[in-house]
Order: structure tokens, then sequence, then C-alpha cells
């Protein structure tokens, strides 16, 4: 009874902190921090892969990356 209540106690101090953690990442990313906040309060840390090629994809977008090199054409700050 002790360790499943532990075990509870855990599980939603992780939660937190993974939500904490993934809002203050979209903050520092530019990526939504409202939608990352309750993925990783979710999810947990199973988010991260998601998380990244969210990153990733924005970059991309922003930056218009095509083929071998960087290019600037389509560039919003």
């Amino acid at each position: 009874m002790l360790s499943s209540m532990l075990l509870m106690i855990l599980l939603f101090l992780l939660s937190i902190a993974c939500g904490l953690f993934f809002y203050c990442q979209s903050l520092c990313s530019g990526l939504p921090r409202k939608r990352w906040a309750i993925a990783g309060l979710i999810l947990g840390p199973f988010v991260w892969p998601l998380f990244m090629m969210d990153k990733r994809m924005r970059i991309n977008q922003s930056y218009g990356i095509k083929g071998k090199g960087l290019s600037l054409v389509f560039f919003r700050a």
C-alpha cells in the first residue's frame, strides 16, 4: 500500500517536472508553450523525440533548407 502510494507521488512529480521542462524548452525554441507543456504533463519524457522533430521542422521551414546548401530566401524573423 505504501509503495504504490509512493510510486503515484513519484509519477506525479515526474509529470510536473516534464511539463515545466517542455514549457521552458518551447519558450527558448519559439514553439507553442501551452501545447508542449500539456504534452509533457501527459506523456512525460516520451515527448522528447516529437519535440525535437517539431523543432527541426520549424528551423527547416524558417530557413528554407533545400538539398545541399542553406537558402535564406524564405527567412521569417
